[in-house]
């Protein structure tokens, strides 16, 4: 028999919750030769998510309720969920709205028997994506392969990570943590499953535009510094650019075509200006996760009072 952890981060979710678990737990006790736990880990909710997976925990042993003391984020969920399965063969992490299909479970089980360390769910297609969304959303996925070279297109965080695959991830010393970056910088051996986004459950999604903003640039600047080149090139076109506008003007002065104004110095002035704002703003992002890294803060903290797991990190 393996053992396998679903770790499933919640926030929020009391409204689905309790139905959710009832259809996973009703696709995994169908996979033979497995022996599964879910652990809900509630991220700080200011609903009764947390009350309705410890009601559930309560009446079956196969769930279980990880408490994080404040609402620490997704990343930091999935940190403290794995944190507390080093003994298990393998763990699957999930979402807890079923737009990750728990019919796909058997499925990644049987690549993993297969000896893949990771397996993925990718996104094939996603219903009720606006366009607008898309192409932001594609965007992110250029900009981010662009500057850190790994591809995470159609990514999602659904994956089955082998044992040997959890303690390395737990094993990396940063706080900024991006899981989907990690587990492919990682490169242990991978299969694929694609599958299709179904609707959302939610009433109102948890991830607004500008959440999901602050994600991609949190994502992007943790997992690379090389955004901070691009100082380095917009100074440098600046200069050239400056460069040209002065050589006219002195060419305008000798002729004696010069204009009375302050025209090229203004447009000068802003570029300037402008530039140098957004070097400022860069390298203040990359400060600041310098002073996060360098606090040493956990990235979670666990509410002891009402989990009741079986192994605690």
């Amino acid at each position: 028999m393996y053992s396998i952890a679903i770790i499933i981060p919640a926030f929020n979710e009391a409204a689905n919750l309790k139905d959710n678990l009832a259809e996973i737990l009703e696709h995994i006790r169908k996979i033979e030769h497995v022996n599964f736990k879910i652990i809900v880990v509630d991220d700080g909710s200011t609903d009764d998510t947390a009350t309705v997976a410890l009601s559930r925990s309560q009446n079956d042993p196969d769930v279980r309720l990880l408490s994080l003391s404040r609402h620490f984020g997704k990343e930091a969920a999935i940190h403290a969920g794995l944190s507390c399965v080093k003994k298990f063969d393998a763990a699957i992490v999930m979402d807890s709205d079923l737009q990750h299909p728990p019919t796909l479970i058997a499925d990644m089980v049987i690549k993993w028997r297969e000896s893949y360390a990771v397996v993925e769910a990718i996104k094939a297609s996603r219903a009720g994506e606006s366009v607008s969304r898309g192409l932001l959303v594609k965007a992110y996925y250029r900009i981010f392969n662009f500057f850190t070279k790994l591809t995470i297109s159609g990514d999602t965080d659904f994956k089955l990570l082998d044992a040997s695959v959890i303690h390395a991830y737990l094993e990396l010393p940063e706080h900024n943590r991006f899981f989907r970056g990690l587990i492919k910088w990682m490169n242990f051996s991978s299969a694929q499953i694609a599958f299709d986004v179904p609707e959302s459950i939610r009433e109102k999604s948890t991830w607004s535009t500008p959440s999901l903003f602050r994600y991609a640039i949190s994502s992007i600047t943790s997992f690379t510094a090389y955004p901070l080149q691009i100082v380095t090139i917009l100074g440098g076109l600046t200069f050239l650019f400056s460069l040209l506008i002065g050589i006219k003007a002195l060419a305008d002065k000798l002729s004696g075509n010069a204009v009375d104004g302050f025209t090229t110095v203004i447009l000068l002035i802003l570029l300037i200006g402008s530039v140098l704002m957004f070097s400022v703003g860069l390298i203040g992002i990359y400060i600041g996760k310098i002073h996060d890294e360098v606090k040493r803060r956990p990235n979670y903290l666990i509410n002891r009072e009402i989990s009741n797991l079986d192994d605690y990190p």
